[in-house]
């Protein structure tokens, strides 16, 4: 079983601990994660108790913890695949060769790029998704929705993990960034298009025959109920 140190300020099965500079670093990105995901995670819900998963090793029964939780008190943290000797290239021009311990120097600006391009998508979706708890269906969707949100924001974690541990200040700079675009901002906007559109919702009532229908699904033909949701909004947890 990989070691997952849970009681740290950042949990990890990364021994972070022991690159103390690193560690510093995203200490010091946390509260601007923290402060990003009050300011554009989903409206309305940072107060409330919500019935989440977290991730406490990277085995398949590791995923297994549920909890009541604020999202803005989620343990975001870097779990990685552990390490696995004699591993090589799975495909492409280096299939069967020696995967990398090190970027090489000839790919370190397009690794870069495409890390960053994917790590711009995690905070870019949280924030295309941040109205559609209004217009969830069922509690069963909103439930899921806010799963998703907290697995976005563990994957960004991933690769600024990446980006610091790499790329240097480079990294460190590209990781701020990513917190300073805004999905659909005319001046900072997302790199890719698809995140800068505006994200289409449904009815706000819930229909209790359509429990499981798409987050931004038009609203159900059938006749709609008083909704799950809203009393529940009020009962302060989900």
């Amino acid at each position: 079983m990989t070691s997952v140190l849970t009681d740290e300020k950042i949990p990890n099965n990364v021994n972070l601990s022991s690159d103390k500079r690193l560690q510093r670093a995203l200490e010091a990105w946390q509260p601007a994660f923290i402060d990003w995901w009050k300011q554009m995670g989903p409206l309305g819900w940072q107060e409330r108790d919500i019935y989440l998963r977290t991730a406490v090793s990277v085995e398949t029964d590791g995923w297994a913890h549920f909890d009541y939780v604020k999202m803005p008190d989620y343990r975001w943290g870097i779990f990685l695949e552990p390490k696995q000797e004699g591993r090589t290239h799975g495909f492409g021009d280096f299939e069967g060769q020696p995967v990398w311990d090190e970027v090489p120097g000839e790919f370190r600006n397009l690794m870069k790029r495409l890390i960053v391009t994917q790590g711009d998508t995690e905070p870019a979706s949280v924030e295309q998704q941040r109205d559609l708890g209004a217009t969830a269906p069922s509690l069963y969707d909103l439930r899921n929705l806010f799963q998703v949100n907290v697995e976005e924001g563990r994957h960004l974690w991933a690769m600024v993990y990446l980006l610091h541990t790499y790329f240097g200040r480079d990294g460190r700079e590209e990781a701020e960034e990513l917190l300073a675009r805004r999905s659909g901002d005319a001046d900072k906007p997302r790199i890719l298009g698809a995140f800068n559109e505006p994200t289409r919702t449904g009815s706000r009532s819930s229909c209790s025959r359509c429990s499981r229908t798409a987050m931004a699904s038009t609203s159900c033909r059938r006749s709609p109920r008083a909704g799950s949701i809203r009393s529940h909004a009020r009962a302060g947890s989900c």
